[in-house]
């Protein structure tokens, strides 16, 4: 296997459980504005899109700024509800013990991106942050991988893209690097159907992935 020396990270349900955090903003905001209540699968299934896009299709409005900005302000008032997954930090310092280059892509506002890696006290292990407004295509276009990668000045053949949604997988194809889905996430086991290269039940097996001579203790999946 290929050596791989840059991991980049989604953030939204792969390093990070945002479950109550992303459902709670929804919530408010089709509260706010008087929308049909929308349940947890109808939001987990469109997660990985821009938020905008989300709204357009749960609203059939055009504009919708408002209520990003009403979903983005709750959740700024709620970082709390954010929290790192059980072995995210432990994996992030494996991989920089390594000499791993590590960036997290995350489609989210950096408004929002940076304080909840801040407080879950995972930010020191990123060499680069690429959130929503640094690009002007979102995942699955390759523009935000590549970004990432240009900072880390790393070619995409040596590195990998882990994420939990179909964006994610698809946008590290676009970018021709590795992928590992994750399905833990809010897309859970059916991110198989975006046949990412590996997939992984935990945070922790990307590690015998990326750094064969060591063990996780955990299974691995191949689609």
């Amino acid at each position: 296997m290929r050596k791989i020396i840059a991991a980049l990270f989604d953030v939204d349900g792969t390093l990070l459980n945002t479950a109550e955090f992303v459902y709670q903003a929804f919530v408010h905001t089709f509260q706010t504005r008087g929308l049909p209540g929308r349940s947890t699968d109808e939001i987990a299934a469109v997660m990985g899109k821009p938020l905008e896009e989300m709204y357009r299709h749960f609203s059939a409005c055009e504009d919708v700024s408002e209520f990003c900005e009403i979903h983005r302000s709750f959740q700024a008032e709620n970082l709390h509800l954010s929290v790192p997954f059980a072995n995210t930090q432990e994996t992030l310092r494996r991989l920089k013990d390594a000499g791993v280059k590590i960036a997290a892509v995350t489609t989210r506002s950096r408004r929002t991106s940076i304080k909840t890696l801040e407080m879950s006290c995972i930010i020191d292990y990123f060499d680069a942050i690429i959130s929503g407004e640094d690009v002007n295509y979102p995942k699955p276009h390759p523009e935000p991988l590549f970004k990432a990668l240009q900072q880390l000045e790393v070619e995409p053949e040596k590195a990998v893209m882990i994420g939990d949604t179909e964006a994610d997988i698809l946008a590290g194809k676009n970018a021709k690097v590795m992928t590992i889905g994750v399905s833990y996430g809010f897309h859970g086991s059916h991110i198989a159907g975006s046949k990412p290269d590996f997939i992984v039940e935990d945070i922790v097996d990307i590690i015998p992935i990326l750094l064969p001579d060591l063990k996780s203790n955990r299974s691995i999946h191949f689609p």
